[in-house]
C-alpha cells in the first residue's frame, strides 16, 4: 500500500480520524450503563451513583449527571470515570476541559477498561489534555486491542504501518488490520482492501478479488462514513469494470 496511494490514504485517514472519534464516542455513550457496571457488588454505592448519573446523562440532564458521576468516579468506579471524562471532553454539564478529560480517562484505563484504553490512546495521539506521545498512544491501543476492541486493533495496524510510536512492520500491520476487519471495523477493511489492490513487496501478492471483497465490505458497512463509502464504491466499480474488460479480451 505504498507509492502514490500512500499519500491519499494518509490524508483520508487524517480526515476520518475526527469523524471516527465522534461516532466512536457516541456508540460508547449508548452502551455505558451495560459496559461499566462491573464492580457493583464491590462498590454498591458507587455503582448506584454511576447508574443514576448515566441515566441523567442519557436524558441530557448533564449538570446533575456530572455531580453524580464525580462522586462515583472519586470512589473508583471505572464507568463513572469514563463518562465523567466524556463530559469534560464535550463540555456537557461542565466547562470543556481536556486536561480533566484526560485525567479521568486515564483513571478508567488504568483499571483495565478496554474502551477507556482506546480513548486514552486517541488522546495521546492527538495531544488532547496531554502532550502528544505516540509511544504511549501505541501502548494503550495495544492494551485495548488485545482485549478485542476492533477500533483499537485498527489503530494498532496504523501504528505499525506508519511507524507511529513503534518500529514499522507491514506484516504486523496486516495482522492487526485483519483482526479489526473481520470484527467489522471499516477503517481496517479499507486498509486491507488497499493492501490487496496494490500488493506489498515480498509480503502480500496483489489480489483484485480479495480487494473487491473488502471494498464491497466498506461500501456496505453502515458504520462507514460517506467519504469512505464513496472511495470504496468507486474502487468496486473500477475493479468490476476491469474484470469485465479482461474477460472480453480473453
Amino acid at each position: 500500500m505504498r507509492g502514490n496511494h500512500l499519500i491519499v490514504f494518509v490524508c483520508v485517514e487524517k480526515m476520518m480520524l475526527f469523524y471516527t472519534i465522534k461516532r466512536f464516542s457516541n456508540d460508547l455513550q449508548s452502551r455505558n450503563s451495560k459496559i461499566f457496571a462491573r464492580k457493583e457488588q464491590e462498590q454498591p454505592q458507587a455503582a448506584k451513583l454511576f447508574y443514576d448519573g448515566a441515566k441523567r446523562y442519557e436524558k441530557g440532564d448533564y449538570t446533575v449527571a456530572v455531580r453524580l458521576l464525580k462522586q462515583a468516579a472519586k470512589d473508583g468506579h471505572a464507568g463513572a470515570q469514563f463518562l465523567l471524562s466524556e463530559c469534560f471532553y464535550n463540555g456537557q454539564g461542565v466547562k470543556e476541559n481536556f486536561k480533566q478529560a484526560f485525567y479521568w480517562m486515564k483513571k478508567a484505563a488504568e483499571q483495565g477498561d478496554e474502551i477507556a484504553q482506546t480513548r486514552l490512546g486517541i488522546m495521546y495521539e492527538l495531544g488532547e489534555g496531554v502532550p502528544k506521545n505516540f509511544r504511549l498512544a501505541a501502548y494503550w491501543y495495544k492494551k485495548a486491542a488485545k482485549q478485542g476492541v476492533a477500533h483499537a486493533q485498527w489503530h494498532v495496524g496504523l501504528c505499525y504501518e506508519y511507524g507511529i510510536g513503534v518500529d514499522p512492520s507491514e506484516r504486523k500491520a496486516l495482522s492487526w488490520y485483519r483482526k479489526a476487519a473481520l470484527a467489522g471495523n471499516e477503517g481496517a477493511q479499507y486498509a486491507l482492501a488497499a493492501a490487496y489492490y496494490f500488493g506489498i513487496d515480498s509480503i502480500l501478492k496483489r489480489n483484485e478479488n480479495a480487494a473487491l471483497f473488502w471494498y464491497e465490505k466498506v461500501a456496505g458497512n453502515e458504520d462507514a462514513s460517506e467519504i469512505r463509502k464513496g472511495f470504496a464504491a468507486s474502487m468496486v466499480q473500477t475493479l468490476k469494470e476491469d474484470g469485465h474488460t479482461a474477460r472480453k479480451k480473453i
